[in-house]
């Protein structure tokens, strides 16, 4: 049977690192920016998942951040960090419909999870979400600064109550993070480990490989590149 113990000494070969030969303790942190090592194809990835009985699943969820990338951004002296998109030239209807489709997700499962979570607030946030607005190239970082925490927390707790801290994909938790330093990416590629209905963040992640963001803020979805 794989523990965290041993399936971190696996990545580390993996990585052709050793571990501190007295760490007792598995520092998540270490395997930070660990998916950019099989930029930009994913060659290679699947050994990550090969100790795990449900590998199979993690493989096929992950092998989509690849499929994103354009391989021509990789072949000069500087690569992409993080699993950025290029824009699309999408149209403001159909970036709507995944605005709202990823607002009647997240209804659905806080709804799924209110007995076990106080969603009261969060559910009373998504309802009176009356706008979706399509902002202008660049000025979504700004409203980034002024989201609206609420809605972000309670999924974060929602999450955080579905896990089994001790599973060995746990040991990866950092790695996903890093992938876009934005946990709701992080959220659908490990969908399959909280043992949740549905698949909230496929709309989020829709726009994310166009190129787009979407952010809670002053009671309304923002969407913009």
């Amino acid at each position: 049977m794989v523990d965290k113990q041993i399936y971190s000494k696996y990545l580390f070969q993996l990585i052709d690192e050793e571990p501190e030969p007295d760490e007792s303790d598995i520092d998540e942190a270490l395997f930070y920016g660990y998916f950019q090592m099989y930029m930009p194809n994913g060659k290679g990835v699947e050994e990550t998942f090969e100790p795990l009985a449900d590998g199979d699943a993690y493989l096929q969820r992950i092998l989509r951040i690849y499929e994103m990338l354009d391989p021509e951004d990789f072949r000069g002296s500087e690569i992409p960090g993080y699993f950025n998109s290029k824009v699309c030239d999408e149209p403001n209807e159909q970036l709507i419909d995944y605005g709202k489709q990823f607002i009647q997700s997240l209804k659905e499962l806080i709804n799924e999870c209110s007995e076990k979570n106080d969603t009261t607030d969060a559910a009373v946030y998504l309802s009176g979400i009356k706008e979706i607005r399509i902002v202008s190239d660049g000025s979504i970082n700004d409203i980034r600064e002024q989201y609206d925490a609420g809605i972000y927390d309670t999924i974060f707790d929602i999450i955080s109550n579905h896990k089994d801290y001790d599973e060995p994909i746990e040991v990866l938790d950092e790695a996903y993070y890093s992938i876009a330093c934005d946990y709701w990416i992080s959220y659908y590629l490990q969908w399959h480990r909280y043992g949740l209905e549905g698949d909230p963040f496929a709309p989020y992640f829709e726009l994310y490989k166009r190129g787009y963001s979407a952010i809670f803020a002053e009671n309304k979805l923002y969407i913009g590149s």
